[in-house]
């Protein structure tokens, strides 16, 4: 008899073998996101001193239109990004009252999608789980990178906002198993 996943969605088997050689290389991609996220933190320190500059240039000759919120925004996105692994769990803290990041577990669940893809049969739980994480590192760093641009106001209307949205889906991203336990038990029961 054939398992409930490969009868609901056939090509999930043929598929799993891709998925699989995705998630295989997602270690050193995230490695180098991290890696930008600390370059990005200097980059941000220099531009939140420069920007420091410019306004204590614009103070002593008397200029109306000066505001310290570049350069804090800067400076506190440059923490972030600097100090990147304490930031991400006071996120995650913050999110889930936890900073681990669980691994992949099936989940259970009344609903047929959830178990294809996170239930116990499925072949492409473990790959999905590992590539959407990465997809959430990303979402993450652009998020506070957003936060920042919308600071020097050289972002569209809404920019820091949008940020936030990135940074909390991208929080939920990162810990997609308890996410996902977090929606099942909501609407679907335990």
């Amino acid at each position: 008899m054939a398992s409930s996943s490969s009868s609901v969605w056939p090509w999930i088997a043929g598929q799993a073998d891709i998925l699989n050689n995705i998630a295989n290389n997602m270690g050193p991609i995230q490695r180098l996101i991290t890696g930008a996220a600390y370059l990005m933190g200097l980059v941000f320190a220099f531009k939140a001193i420069h920007s420091l500059k410019r306004y204590g240039e614009q103070k002593s000759m008397m200029s109306s239109n000066t505001s310290m919120k570049e350069p804090l925004l800067y400076f506190i996105v440059a923490s972030v990004f600097i100090y990147f692994p304490s930031a991400l769990n006071t996120a995650l803290m913050t999110t889930f009252g936890s900073t681990n990041i669980l691994q992949y577990s099936p989940v259970s669940s009344n609903n047929q999608a959830i178990n294809t893809l996170f239930g116990p049969d499925s072949l492409i739980g473990r790959p999905l789980t590992i590539i959407i994480q990465t997809i959430g590192l990303a979402a993450f760093v652009r998020g506070w990178m957003m936060i920042a641009r919308g600071a020097s106001g050289t972002q569209q209307q809404g920019g820091p906002g949008k940020g936030l949205i990135h940074v909390l889906g991208g929080v939920m991203a990162i810990n997609i198993i308890q996410t996902v336990n977090i929606i099942n038990n909501t609407l679907y029961g335990t």
